[in-house]
């Protein structure tokens, strides 16, 4: 068995979306203040390589603790769809693989946006899931939808709504990396920490390999 680490490292004061709370990670104390190492976290929800709770855009949604845990664990598939700076992803890119899109399906694809992570435009420019290509994803019953982008389309309000409704209760999961060293075929685990009636968790995320 091989684990590949597919998640973004937490650096402080790393970039993030213009509206949400920056990331501070910083010592409270030492081994020589208080005899042990502590460090302090301040950071969004939805903070690097996370996931969202049906509760982030829906009200009345799922939150995170509400979700059951194997949305978060299980056979996984991923589609590789390259993509360029602010190129669509659109239902096409999806219908190759149709016959794999069964109800329960955990998908990721992978664009090769993760490479920018870091950059200027890695916020600004991604390749972008568009209306029509989240309501294709819905029609077939996906459990999950993973991406290397950090959110699903720059049309953000109408594209979550999409994928979170109570009609669809897709589990969205942002800001991967690492897809290029995975086969097509793996074992997806990325649990969220346990926040009561919040909208979504940073996650540790791992493909397991055979």
């Amino acid at each position: 068995m091989k684990l590949v680490d597919i998640s973004h490292p937490l650096i402080h004061g790393q970039p993030n979306f213009p509206s949400d709370p920056k990331l501070s990670i910083i010592p409270h104390g030492d081994t020589k203040t208080l005899r042990y190492n502590m460090t302090q976290v301040s950071m969004a929800t939805h903070q690097g390589t996370h996931l969202d709770a049906m509760y982030h855009f829906v009200d009345g949604g799922k939150t995170i603790d509400q979700m059951p845990l194997d949305w978060f664990y299980g056979d996984a598939i991923l589609l590789r769809i390259p993509k360029a700076a602010r190129e669509e992803i659109v239902p096409d890119d999806f219908k190759k693989i149709e016959h794999l899109l069964q109800p329960g399906t955990k998908l990721i694809y992978e664009t090769g946006w993760h490479r920018q992570f870091g950059r200027e435009n890695y916020f600004s420019d991604f390749p972008s899931l568009t209306q029509e290509a989240a309501r294709y994803l819905v029609s077939r019953k996906i459990r999950m939808l993973g991406m290397d982008t950090p959110t699903p389309g720059r049309d953000w309000y109408e594209v979550h709504h999409i994928l979170l409704g109570k009609d669809a209760e897709i589990v969205v999961v942002e800001g991967l990396t690492n897809l290029d060293q995975l086969p097509e075929r793996f074992i997806f685990s990325g649990f969220p920490l346990n926040f009561v009636g919040r909208d979504g968790s940073p996650i540790r995320a791992v493909a397991i390999l055979p």
